[in-house]
C-alpha cells in the first residue's frame, strides 16, 4: 500500500509504503482463538470418545496456526518511508523504528525497476548511485511497483 503526501513546495514529498494486510492486530487474535478453540475441541472430543493421542496434535496444531499467524501479522509491521526533500533523496527503513537510513544525493539517484530472469518472479525496485544500490518496495505488488517507480522518477526529474 502506497500513501503519498506532499507539502506545499514542490521539493518535498514523501511516499509511506507499507505491506496490505487485511486483519488487525486485534482481529488477528481473535481469529488465532477461534481456530485454536476448534482445533482443541475437537482433540478433547476425540479424548473423551477414547482416542487419547489426537490431543497432544490438535494442541500442536493451534500452536503453529497461532505461530504463523504472528509471524504474518509481524511482517505487516513492515514500513519504508521514501523522502525527497531539496537535494536529498531519503529511504528509511523498519518495523518500530528506524532500522535501516540510505540517503542519495537527488541529482545522481537512478531509479531501475529490473524484471526478473525467471517468470512469474517479482520484478525489483533499486535506487543507485555511485556504486550503491537500495532495493525497495520488495512487498508491494507489481502494479504498485510501477506506480511507486513512475512517481519517484517523475519527483525527481522536476527542478533537475
Amino acid at each position: 500500500m502506497i500513501n503519498a503526501f506532499s507539502s506545499d513546495t514542490p521539493a518535498m514529498s514523501q511516499w509511506v509504503l507499507r505491506p496490505t494486510r487485511s486483519l488487525s492486530w486485534t482481529q488477528t487474535k481473535w481469529v488465532v482463538v477461534a481456530i485454536g478453540s476448534w482445533c482443541l475441541g475437537i482433540g478433547v472430543g476425540f479424548f473423551i470418545a477414547g482416542w487419547p493421542l489426537i490431543l497432544p496434535f490438535s494442541g500442536l496444531e493451534a500452536v503453529l496456526v497461532g505461530l504463523a499467524f504472528y509471524m504474518v501479522s509481524r511482517s505487516g509491521q513492515h514500513r519504508e518511508v521514501i523522502t525527497l526533500e531539496g537535494s536529498h533523496l531519503v529511504v528509511e527503513s523498519g518495523r518500530q523504528s528506524i532500522e535501516n537510513r540510505v540517503e542519495f544525493d537527488r541529482y545522481w539517484v537512478q531509479v531501475a525497476l529490473n524484471s526478473s530472469r525467471y517468470r512469474g518472479h517479482p520484478s525489483v525496485l533499486v535506487l543507485r548511485e555511485s556504486g550503491r544500490e537500495c532495493r525497495i518496495a520488495q512487498f508491494l505488488t507489481e502494479d504498485e511497483r510501477l506506480e511507486i517507480h513512475g512517481a519517484l522518477i517523475n519527483a525527481l526529474s522536476k527542478n533537475r
